[in-house]
């Protein structure tokens, strides 16, 4: 019996800390909300309300730093709930992985060989099948598994079919073989039938002659 092929070594379990690609992705939202906070100053802020700015501009600076805090601790801490309830960060850092391992293929590759096309430049089926490929395989491995059960299934029919075809060729056997007893029976009774027709058929004769006889 062949051994069983040994299993694939188990993924390296991926860091938690930001790689490169997340931590280019928090600093371009750190860049993004810096501008829009910066772009929504005191004067810009002061413009839309010019009465209050006039006359109280010292509540409406109070105001303003109050609302530009709240707004740039709200949008921290939904970034930072995005990251975590959408698993940002070890994603990013799968993909980097991914893409640091296809570089180390694609340089261990033999140079004779000619580089795989990139996936924009092949045709749609050729894309539809890749996509496909993993669902047909394990569809395929289920019905290789229910052929094979279907085919075992056959086989114990198949034997137990042919059991009782030859239990049934006895029992015919034995059939005939009783019948032909109870042939032989008849004929020997027709045969000892006919032995007492004869004797009775004598005995009226010697009768017959013994009453024409004069007394």
């Amino acid at each position: 019996m062949p051994s069983p092929s040994p299993s694939p070594p188990p993924a390296p379990p991926i860091p938690a800390t930001p790689g490169r690609r997340a931590s280019a992705f928090q600093t371009i939202f750190t860049d993004a909300l810096t501008h829009t906070i910066k772009t929504c100053n005191y004067q810009n802020f002061a413009s839309c309300f010019p009465t209050p700015a006039q006359h109280c501009p010292g509540f409406l600076y109070k105001l303003w730093s109050q609302l530009l805090g709240a707004f740039e601790a709200r949008a921290k801490a939904e970034f930072e709930t995005i990251l975590l309830e959408r698993n940002v960060v070890p994603n990013l850092n799968a993909l980097d992985s991914l893409i640091a391992e296809a570089r180390k293929r694609k340089a261990r590759a033999p140079s004779s060989q000619p580089p795989p096309a990139p996936p924009h430049t092949l045709p749609p089926p050729a894309l539809l099948l890749a996509h496909l490929h993993p669902h047909l395989s394990h569809t395929q491995s289920q019905l290789n598994a229910s052929l094979q059960t279907i085919q075992s299934q056959n086989a114990l029919l198949s034997t137990t079919i042919q059991a009782q075809r030859e239990e049934i060729a006895n029992l015919l056997k034995g059939l005939e073989e009783v019948v032909g007893d109870l042939g032989g029976a008849v004929e020997g009774l027709r045969g000892e039938g006919e032995g007492v027709e004869g004797l009775g058929r004598e005995a009226e004769r010697l009768d017959g002659e013994v009453r024409a006889v004069p007394g």
